[in-house]
């Protein structure tokens, strides 16, 4: 094989592997803040319940101080009944009193039904709550994996990136140019032709090309997508099996069986 082919085919494993890896890197702070973003929004919806807990236990306060108010103007409408004068102020009294009973009904039943909802709110902080506390713990388990492996990342692209430059200072400075301005082009500059295709864009070669592509000797390049063509013979298929003829009936069988029957059996003399 060209020794510049050889090396470009390694090159282009570092470029492949250094463009992955960059982009897992650039990858992880966008996965991290999407798992933040669920546990903000576990932390609304945490705050919200609690909030409309605090709500409601005003509400319940209000509840009970207009309850407390109308007891007490009970109490003083039932002190001036012993004061009044006529039937009609009596009267006038009792249906104070009667409206201000109603009313601290009223109150208690929207106590009772503030109660039901308080509970419910419990309830749905409590399932909140652990649902927070369990995506807190897998916040922290995510992060630390993505830790690692930005870690583990980082030291293979350094890594990749010495063996880039290896590569690079190893190939002659045409075939060099050629690969950057494929790359440049079509982000991948060498492609293995296989089945007499060019395996980048599947393009069929001409016999001529496929022929010199196979020698692996010089540069050639796939007259579609501009790439530079490798040969590998491990990785062509084999071809396929001949198919066996099948085997021909003997004469005297084919003509035993497509005889009229009696044909051979002699005719008796009368």
């Amino acid at each position: 094989m060209h020794p510049d082919l050889a090396n470009l085919i390694e090159l282009e494993k570092a470029d492949r592997e250094i463009t992955r890896l960059s982009n897992e890197i650039a990858s992880l702070p966008k996965h991290l803040a999407v798992i933040e973003g669920k546990l903000a929004d576990i932390n609304t919806r945490v705050q919200k319940a609690q909030d409309a807990l605090k709500a409601q236990e005003a509400t319940k306060r209000r509840h009970e101080s207009d309850i407390q108010d109308l007891q007490q103007k009970i109490s003083k409408f039932k002190a001036q009944t012993l004061d009044v004068k006529t039937n009609e102020q009596y009267k006038a009294l009792l249906h104070e009193i009667e409206f201000a009973e109603a009313e601290i009904r009223k109150h208690e039943d929207q106590i009772l039904e503030g109660m039901t909802a308080t509970e419910a709110l419990n309830t749905d902080l409590k399932n909140v709550n652990a649902e927070l506390k369990a995506q807190t713990a897998e916040n922290e388990k995510e992060k630390e994996a993505a830790r690692a492996l930005t870690a583990k990342d980082e030291k293979e692209l350094t890594e990749w990136q010495a063996k880039r430059t290896t590569q690079r200072a190893a190939i002659s400075s045409d075939a060099l140019q050629l690969y950057d301005r494929v790359v440049k082009a079509r982000k991948t500059a060498v492609a293995e032709a296989m089945t007499q295709q060019c395996t980048a864009c599947h393009v069929m070669l001409r016999p001529q090309t496929w022929n010199e592509v196979k020698t692996n000797e010089r540069f050639i390049t796939c007259d579609s997508c501009s790439r530079i063509l490798f040969y590998d013979p491990a990785h062509e298929p084999p071809p396929p099996e001949e198919k066996k003829p099948k085997k021909k009936k003997a004469k005297k069988e084919v003509e035993e069986a497509t005889a009229e029957p009696g044909a051979d059996e002699s005719v008796p003399v009368v």
